[in-house]
Formats: C-alpha cells, sequence, structure tokens
C-alpha cells in the first residue's frame, strides 16, 4: 500500500490532506491505484461535513456506511 493510504486509513490524514498529497503524488502512481486512491478519497469526501470548521472524517466513518 501506499503512504496515502495508509496514513489516511490510520487516521493520519484528514481528506483535504490525502487530496493534497494524492494530487501531488498521482502522476508517479501505477494508473489502477491511482484510480483505487481517487475512488477512496471520492467516498471520503462526500462524508465531509464542510460546514464544520475541522473536517475530518475517518476510515471508520466511511466503513459504517
Amino acid at each position: 500500500m501506499c503512504l496515502i493510504c495508509t496514513s489516511f486509513k490510520k487516521n493520519e490524514l484528514t481528506v483535504m490532506e490525502a487530496w493534497s498529497n494524492y494530487a501531488e503524488m498521482a502522476e508517479t502512481m501505477e494508473p489502477q491505484h491511482a484510480e483505487e486512491v481517487f475512488a477512496m478519497l471520492v467516498l471520503a469526501t462526500e462524508n465531509v461535513d464542510f460546514s464544520s470548521k475541522m473536517p475530518k472524517p475517518t476510515i471508520e466513518k466511511i466503513k459504517r456506511k
């Protein structure tokens, strides 16, 4: 697994930090894995309450749905 995946799943990154890292790393990833990370982040973004001052969705919140 890549650093984005492992760090996000361990709740060491917010979804916004993960998106930022993805933007920097996507071109260097294997295309299939880049698609998997993109899908994971899209799903996580759908679960963010952007009205909150500090959105920090966790992988546990995503798995519950």
